[in-house]
């Protein structure tokens, strides 16, 4: 079974104008066993799935769906996963195999769970071993 562990780095960010505070801002970071390392555009499914699938050669397309629109995929040779956003929901579907859940969730190994479900089902990938780092 693949390791993947977990990072995060707290920070204090001026919020750009005279107007605004300080606020604290996280961010995450995904390291694996090769040495790589990836950051998370949020520490919820849509990131680690995204990040997972491309640390395993799936590639981020943009298909033209109308004039002036498009729609980003995730795809491997012919094949083809299609993220659906909806509210705090999120859907992938390939073909004609779909799995919807929660985008976020509050238990870590819970989120865990649904990422590997999607990984394994959708991707036909094996399952990772995701830990939370600690520094």
């Amino acid at each position: 079974m693949p390791k993947a562990a977990i990072s995060s780095k707290a920070f204090l960010i001026e919020g750009g104008c005279n107007a605004c505070g300080l606020q604290n801002t996280e961010t995450f970071t995904i390291h694996f066993e090769d040495q790589r390392s990836a950051v998370l555009d949020h520490f919820d499914v849509p990131s680690l799935v995204q990040v997972i699938a491309q640390k395993n050669g799936w590639r981020e397309k943009a298909i033209p769906v109308g004039i002036g629109e498009e729609e980003i995929v995730l795809q491997k040779a012919n094949e083809v996963i299609k993220p659906v956003y909806f509210g705090d929901q999120i859907s992938y579907q390939k073909g004609n195999e779909r799995i919807q859940m929660k985008q976020r969730f509050n238990d870590n190994d819970v989120l865990f769970e649904q990422v590997n479900s999607i990984l394994v089902q959708l991707f036909k990938l094996e399952p990772y071993e995701i830990k939370i780092a600690v520094e």
